[in-house]
Parts: C-alpha cells; structure tokens; sequence
C-alpha cells in the first residue's frame, strides 16, 4: 500500500498551477498580449504598454501647454503655466483621458487657454496738490487744499491700476512766498553744514563785520561737529534745520520726512539748548505733506530769493560776489553755503558781498526780522 502525504500533495499542487500559469502566458504572448502599443502623440511615435491610458501617455506634455497668466493692463505674461488647462484630443475628438489607447491611435496636446487676472475696485485719496504763489523766501500758508478721491480697478495679481476715474478732483495747498519790501533789509544763509574750516572761516568774517546769519544745518553733521554749531550760537548767529540727511523730503514717506525733520531739531538742541524755529527744504523742494509735516513740528519753511548757485564746480569768487550784488532787493534772503563740499570762493566771495551791499544802503538783519507783519507777495 502506497502512503501519500500531506506536503507531497502541496507541491504537486504548486507545481500543476505554475504549469498552468505558465501556458497562460505563453498563450498570451503569443497573442501579443504583453506587446507594446504604436501611438502616435503631437507627431511623436512612442510605443505604449498595452492598458495605457490617453491620460498616461499625454500627461508629461499636460503642464508645459498650459496657458499663461497675463496682466489686465497690458496682457504682460505674470506666471507662465498659470492660465487653462490643456486638453487632449484622441483621433481628431476631445478626450477624456481615460481611454484605453489602441495601436495607431493618433494623440495631440491641445495648449490651455491664457488667463487674463482677476481686478478688484477700490476707492483711494488723490493727494493734494501744491501751488506756491510770490516771490518772497518765507512761506506762508493761504489755502489748507483738500484730498481728491477716485475710485480705481486694480489687477489683482499685478497690481496694475487697469483703469481710474476721479470721483472728486483735489483742490491746492496754496502757498505763499511772502518778502518784506518796507525797508533795505537783507538776511544771510548758509546751507550744508557745519563743516570743519569752512563755517568757522565763514563765522570770524561774520564777526569782523558785525554781520548776523542763520545756518540751515545737516544733522548728521550737527552730530559730527557740535562745537562748530556751538560757536555759531555763542556768537549770536540762528541755527535752521536742513533734514539730517539732506534728502528730499517730498519723496519719503511720511514716517522718513518726520524723522528726518525731527531728528535734526533734536540735535540741534541737544549740541546748542537751542530751539529752532525754521526749515529749509534740502533743493527748496516743498509738497503739502512736507509743509504740513514742518508745521506740525512748530517749524517756519524758509526758501531765498538770491542764489548765486555758489556750488557750482569753477565758480568764482568775483562770480559769486557779483551775482549777489545785482540780485539783491529789499527784503532779500541770501542762500550760500558753508558746507557740501570745497567753499573757499564762497569764503572768498563774503566780504566783498557784504561791503558792497552796505555800500548800497542795505542792512544785514536776522532771519525773522525780513518775514515781519508787513509783507507783500
């Protein structure tokens, strides 16, 4: 008797399912089961395992033919790849991509469509505009002004402004440049500093001449050289604030012009015990934000009314001298400079201007005293 046991069954088990499996797959290769597929796709042949889908085959072309987002305001491409998705098409039809492809199936890539940004529409302040009247040195103010208002679409990506339309025009600040004619009075400045040898050559003529001046000083020079500025004051000259770092206070913002203004008044006082009482504008450059800001402070604008433009690279000092000299009317203000660079025509140029204008009958007075009650502009 013959005794078959338990694992001699398995494995002749086992062995009869591999024999199957084993003419099952050569019955389908030799039917091409397990062949690759012909396609074609935007005019490439590939060749595909058989079970693939449209999908499959065209998806690595999928994202590189989207369409781009463009700007609203001038159709600029923002983000290539960020507009319609592409499509494919399967024997000339939109497919969905989940067929099943078959031997000489012909695949394209349609690119996506491009996307214009979405727009937003918001109101926003038109700011005031600024109108200075006069001729004079020290402004005034005449009329406060009002923002505008208009309404605006925007891109939303971009930021563009698509398009704008005023709701409310804005009307001027309007300031006026006041000048005292009533008497032959004229007042010396000096800009950009204090400036080592050069203010102090500046301030022994002034004491020679029995003559008074206000400096527009630069902060940070206040801050390097605060015995210069001391002087200045001991010897009965006014300090003016000229922005710590001479920068144009009508393009900062509003935190950068506040700062700029206060910081220097602050030194001044720290260096002096002095409280200044007024501004020039680096370049007289004058907006109604910056005048606000100075008024705000407790400052006055002070502009001029002669310029010799005595920093000017091989300007003389007969040039210099000259130029104030026929320039200069009653109540005039007098803009040179001490500081900012090489002043030694300047320097030079400074007794002559004042003899010559003493010899005219004019008198040499403190700042405040050509901006007094009796103005005209």
């Amino acid at each position: 008797m013959r005794l078959v046991t338990p694992g001699r069954t398995i494995m002749r088990a086992a062995s009869r399912a591999l024999a199957v499996a084993a003419t099952v797959v050569a019955a389908l290769a030799a039917h091409g089961a397990f062949a690759q597929v012909p396609v074609r796709i935007d005019g490439d042949e590939l060749r595909v395992h058989p079970g693939a889908t449209v999908y499959e085959v065209a998806s690595p072309r999928l994202h590189a033919a989207r369409g781009d987002l463009l700007a609203a305001s001038d159709g600029r491409v923002l983000a290539r790849g960020g507009g319609g998705d592409a499509s494919i098409v399967l024997n000339g039809r939109v497919a969905s991509g989940a067929e099943v492809v078959r031997p000489r199936d012909v695949i394209a890539v349609q690119p996506g469509a491009d996307s214009v940004e979405t727009t937003t529409e918001r109101l926003e302040a038109i700011p005031i505009p600024t109108r200075i009247v006069g001729k004079g040195a020290i402004l005034t103010l005449a009329a406060p002004g009002t923002a505008g208002l208009r309404r605006v679409v925007v891109g939303s990506v971009s930021g563009d402004v698509v398009a704008s339309e005023t709701v409310r025009p804005p009307e001027p600040m309007v300031l006026r440049r006041v000048i005292d004619r009533s008497k032959k009075k004229v007042a010396l400045t000096f800009d950009d500093g204090p400036w080592p040898r050069q203010t102090d050559a500046i301030l022994k003529i002034l004491e020679a001449e029995g003559v008074p001046a206000t400096f527009f000083v630069i902060g940070k020079q206040v801050k390097a050289h605060p015995e210069i500025v001391r002087r200045a004051v001991r010897a009965g000259h006014a300090i003016g604030n000229h922005t710590y770092h001479h920068v144009d206070l009508t393009g900062v913002d509003a935190k950068r012009r506040a700062s700029e203004i206060a910081g220097t008044s602050r030194v001044i006082a720290s260096a002096t015990g002095v409280t200044t009482r007024w501004l020039r504008p680096p370049g007289g450059l004058i907006d109604a934000a910056t005048y606000r800001e100075t008024a705000a402070q407790g400052l006055r604008v002070v502009l001029w009314t002669v310029d010799p433009q005595d920093w000017r690279a091989g300007k003389t000092a007969a040039e210099i001298e000259a130029d104030v000299v026929r320039a200069v009317t009653p109540g005039a203000v007098i803009l040179l400079h001490d500081g900012g660079g090489d002043r030694r025509q300047t320097i030079a140029a400074l007794p002559g201007i004042i003899r010559k204008l003493r010899a005219k009958g004019y008198e040499f007075v403190p700042l405040a005293q050509v901006g007094a009650v009796k103005t005209t502009w």
